[in-house]
């Protein structure tokens, strides 16, 4: 039997059993409105997890499930009004359904019955776009984290998994046990080995900090980690021709989806997220081959089917927004301009951003340490980041065989002297990109392997550290001893002095 058609009778009601009884309790208790709706929601999840795919099995991750989708996905996306009218349509008829069957109504419970179903079906394929797009960031974001962090990570990440709601403690969990923990470990690293220069540009005296040097501590892995199943079966939606052609179906009922919010355009990336996650479910490819039937039953099959697929991406696309939420939130000691900056190259969490976002994330906050050292003197003094895009050498040398020759490897790349195995992009934008792709008329293919390299580069780095020596100068009566003392709190020396790292080391 496929997924759409209605479930035996003796299976549904060994759904609708326990989801009565404990909406019976609750009204008998007379709960408020927020608590019978989150306990009836756990236990509809409960009831139906034999139809819904990588069923989470924590209670800390079911309540997560709950929580995201009753409550912080409100105000957030249209979505969570299209889950909660489907909710508050199931409560309404599995109470109409309990006085059916209280009073011995067959008939009519029957009927009901099949009302109740079709609203359970609804919000069982809302949980499951829910799950699958949940699951996919969870995966994608250990990935990331194993590979920059190390096999060792993983006694850590099952931690977080096993004891966190995924919300923002979740990710505040991640960046405190990884990020921090490493990028001050890594600052004392650079102290001793002198890994920072000094520069003067006018009334600023400078101390650049190398990123790489940074980077260059972290015990990652080069290992081949193995996919999920929710990764494999997101990856067909891009890799398979039936998965594309899957994907293009639900593309079109997503981007159609119903969600009480007509004027509202819904983000081009999240929607084609959601058609991915909808693709992952056997339902988009009953609907896709359903499409080729003519008959009356087959036509209301269709909509029967369409109605389910949009529920999935609808589930997928409310999950994504509330995800990207707690992340920003989680994010809320940098500046409003840098979290920006990290959603979007977040984008839909996928596997080849998260690398570059948790760099971002070190660079940040290796910066936020930087200020935060300044002390007194805080607003005398600026932390300023220097970015150029690069690409892996051995990436721009897979080209080759598509027509990437030397001679045009020089006119977008140049080498990184203090990086061989990296090239670094001569264009600074993507304006500047596009205008040299145009004068250097490539072919089509190359130029779309191109672009690809470009979205998902990461970045060499300088982080410069800025003393504004007029500004001190009008606070200090002794300019060189001021700076002196400010450069200690940074555990450096000034120009020509003896290392105060070096000095303990010695002593």
């Amino acid at each position: 039997m496929d997924a759409a058609a209605a479930s035996p009778p003796h299976d549904r009601e060994a759904r609708f059993a326990p989801c009565l009884e404990r909406l019976e309790e609750l009204k008998g208790l007379k709960a408020r409105r927020e608590v019978l709706e989150e306990q009836v929601f756990l236990e509809f999840l409960r009831a139906n997890r034999g139809r819904i795919n990588e069923f989470p099995l924590l209670e800390t991750e079911q309540q997560s499930l709950m929580d995201m989708l009753l409550r912080r996905a409100e105000g957030l996306h249209p979505g969570h009004a299209y889950i909660k009218d489907h909710f508050s349509a199931y409560l309404l008829e599995l109470n109409h359904y309990g006085k059916a069957k209280a009073v011995g109504d067959a008939a009519g419970q029957e009927k009901l019955a099949r009302r109740l179903e079709r609203e359970e079906t609804i919000l069982a394929k809302c949980l499951q776009g829910a799950v699958y797009a949940s699951s996919l960031v969870k995966d994608n974001f250990s990935d990331a984290v194993i590979r920059h962090f190390g096999e060792n990570s993983l006694g850590k990440i099952e931690e977080i998994t096993a004891t966190m709601v995924f919300d923002e403690v979740y990710w505040r969990a991640y960046i405190e046990r990884f990020i921090q923990e490493e990028v001050r470990g890594a600052y004392d690293d650079i102290l001793a080995e002198r890994r920072y220069r000094f520069l003067r540009e006018g009334q600023l005296l400078m101390v650049a900090y190398p990123f790489d040097a940074v980077l260059s501590k972290l015990k990652g892995t080069t290992k081949a980690i193995s996919k999920t199943r929710v990764q494999t079966a997101y990856a067909a939606g891009a890799e398979t021709d039936a998965g594309r052609l899957d994907v293009e179906t639900a593309l079109g009922l997503c981007s159609r989806a119903v969600l009480g919010d007509g004027e509202k355009r819904l983000e081009r990336e999240a929607v084609q997220f959601a058609a991915r996650v909808a693709a992952m479910d056997p339902l988009t490819a009953e609907y896709r081959e359903a499409m080729t039937a003519a008959d009356d039953a087959a036509e209301a099959r269709r909509e029967t089917l369409a109605e389910l697929v949009a529920a999935l991406g609808v589930g997928a696309m409310v999950s994504l927004r509330v995800v990207r939420e707690d992340f920003s939130r989680a994010l809320r000691a940098f500046s409003v301009k840098e979290i920006a900056w990290l959603i979007q190259t977040a984008g839909t969490f996928e596997a080849k951003r998260l690398g570059n976002v948790l760099e971002q994330v070190m660079e940040l906050d290796f910066a936020r340490l930087l200020r935060e050292k300044g002390g007194a003197d805080a607003g005398r003094i600026q932390v300023k980041s220097v970015r150029l895009r690069r690409a892996a050498k051995a990436d721009v040398d897979a080209l080759l065989d598509a027509g990437f020759n030397k001679i045009r490897r020089k006119q977008f790349f140049e080498d990184d002297p203090e990086q061989p195995e990296m090239l670094l992009w001569r264009a600074k934008n993507a304006a500047e990109l596009e205008e040299k792709l145009r004068l250097v008329q490539i072919e089509p293919e190359l130029t779309r392997s191109l672009a690809g390299l470009w979205e998902y580069a990461g970045y060499k780095v300088d982080v410069y550290l800025c003393i504004n020596l007029a500004a001190l100068g009008k606070v200090a009566t002794n300019l060189s001893a001021r700076i002196t003392e400010i450069l200690g709190r940074y555990g450096i020396a000034p120009p020509g002095a003896a290392d105060p790292a070096k000095a303990r080391r010695d002593a």
